[in-house]
């Protein structure tokens, strides 16, 4: 039996629209500032929000039930990973890179957490 798997489903297309707005603003950090710590540190904020959206989504979508529980245990499950993932990368972010600048680091991990809400608002 062949499976029909959607790789452009909702979370994906998400997941792309983060990257994306990551790297546009990446981009913009080392365009007004060459490779600096500071184009670092946005590209370091970026992936910090990036790596746990991948993995609430590889989480949550290993659900098998369509059990309104299971799905609603599986979101849980997904959702308190990606916290914790969060809070430890941003520990390892602060407490083993000597160099970093936290205005482009929050910049980019906010636009790319508001990416979440432009996908929202476009109906992506």
């Amino acid at each position: 039996k062949k499976m029909n798997i959607n790789v452009w489903n909702g979370s994906t297309r998400v997941l792309l629209l983060q990257v994306l707005m990551m790297t546009a603003v990446t981009l913009g950090f080392i365009g007004f500032f060459g490779f600096s710590v500071d184009s670092k540190s946005a590209l370091i904020g970026g992936l910090t929000a990036l790596l746990p959206s991948c993995f609430y989504v590889w989480r949550s979508s290993r659900v098998k039930s369509q059990d309104p529980k299971g799905l609603v245990k599986a979101h849980y499950r997904a959702e308190s990973g990606k916290l914790a993932m969060t809070a430890v990368l941003f520990g390892v972010v602060f407490t083993q890179i000597e160099a970093i600048s936290a205005l482009p680091l929050f910049t980019t991990y906010a636009a790319t957490l508001l990416s979440y809400w432009v996908a929202l608002l476009l109906k992506i």
